[in-house]
């Protein structure tokens, strides 16, 4: 098979990160109201199925942390694709809750797989051939899958029925892997990067948890923000039914975000552009908790998708370049991080909102848990500088 251009490549794998979650993981926020209409899906149990989707992202991650051949990354990560078709077809297919537990849970497994095997395998090829080892455009995957769900989703919500809506989300992805299945390159004759070509210093064992830290408060901040960005605006009277619409402003700030944050990161450093988009996205809280107005909650949301894909972007491909040997192993313990910030948090911060009867409470502890994750990415960087600097100093002796 001919060698693909770099435009192909990334294309490919911006295409699996859409379909897995973009469509397989996102396509559920609409779907559930529409399954509640239809099915008669109560809040918990739509809590529950959420659950699950988290529980599958979260095994995917530490599943993948534990591979190293290329050959099999490449044949799980089109196993993922395929799943994500699969699982969102499946669920027009069946009202039975067990059932729907397991494919919300593989739906998860999917996510993970176009998240971290895609990123790894694209951040490995862009490597082995010298290119600049950058995932914006990648990520950018993400804003372009909310986009398409929340869009779709006004389309078909009044036409379909519940199942038939989901039979339409699963041709959707399936339309959107068939390219990436035959433009995937072969792994099976990549040879692994030499150990010296990129990582030149040896990172303190403290350097991992620290970034793990940071990345959870991150992971909150993601989570929080997600999911009162809609309850809030359900509470405007001018967007009374269309809180999903501020979710689809959030996926047009988010689209070409990644990419503008590379340049940042290149002219300012990687660190110092983390940073600032730490601070955006504790900003983007700040705005909700002392305004509720729409113009308040539009600049919140297109702040807060232009910053947390700046943090998932800059982050994990920080740590591919820091890991070159195997990229996705990092990758998949701080997405395990952040995947745990996602389940807690909810929960803490409802039930503080259920025992207020507002959610200005969980909105503050939000804010200081990215202030502590901004710090903790301090840290971080000051672990990597010392590092860096003692291997200078031992080179030159």
């Amino acid at each position: 098979m001919p060698e693909i251009s770099k435009f192909r490549m990334l294309l490919t794998c911006v295409l699996g990160i859409v379909a897995t979650i973009g469509i397989a993981r996102f396509a559920y926020t609409p779907m559930i109201p529409e399954m509640a209409r239809g099915t008669g899906l109560s809040e918990s149990v739509a809590g529950y199925l959420a659950a699950a989707n988290y529980a599958g992202y979260l095994s995917g991650a530490l599943l993948i942390s534990f591979i190293h051949s290329l050959a099999l990354k490449a044949r799980l990560y089109k196993i993922g694709l395929l799943t994500a078709v699969l699982t969102s077809m499946a669920m027009a297919l069946t009202t039975l809750e067990p059932l729907w537990y397991l494919l919300r849970y593989l739906s998860g497994l999917s996510s993970s797989a176009g998240m971290l095997l895609g990123g790894g395998l694209l951040m490995h090829w862009l490597m082995k051939r010298n290119h600049k080892a950058e995932l914006g455009i990648f990520f950018s995957g993400l804003g372009i899958g909310i986009v398409i769900t929340a869009i779709l989703a006004v389309i078909i919500k009044d036409i379909f029925t519940w199942d038939q809506q989901w039979l339409i989300y699963g041709g959707v992805t399936l339309l959107l892997i068939l390219p990436v299945w035959f433009w995937l390159p072969d792994f099976t004759a990549e040879q692994s990067l030499a150990k010296h070509s990129k990582q030149h210093i040896a990172l303190p064992s403290s350097f991992m948890p620290v970034l793990q830290l940071a990345y959870f408060c991150a992971g909150a901040g993601y989570v929080i923000s997600a999911t009162f960005l809609i309850t809030i605006a359900e509470n405007i009277d001018a967007l009374a039914g269309q809180g999903w619409m501020i979710w689809l402003v959030a996926g047009l700030s988010c689209a070409p975000a990644s990419a503008f944050w590379d340049k940042v990161a290149n002219n300012t450093g990687q660190w110092q552009a983390l940073f600032a988009a730490y601070l955006l996205n504790a900003l983007s809280i700040l705005i909700l908790l002392l305004s509720h107005q729409l113009v308040a909650v539009i600049i919140s949301a297109l702040i807060y998708g232009a910053s947390f894909i700046g943090i998932v972007s800059m982050m994990l491909s920080m740590v591919g370049r820091l890991f070159p040997d195997n990229p996705s192993k990092p990758m998949s313990r701080l997405t395990f991080s952040y995947g745990i910030a996602q389940v807690i948090a909810p929960a803490v911060v409802g039930l503080m909102a259920e025992y207020y009867g507002n959610f200005d409470n969980g909105l503050i502890l939000t804010l200081i848990v990215m202030l502590t994750g901004s710090a903790a990415l301090l840290f971080a960087q000051r672990i990597e500088q010392r590092a860096e600097l003692t291997a200078t100093i031992r080179h030159n002796a």
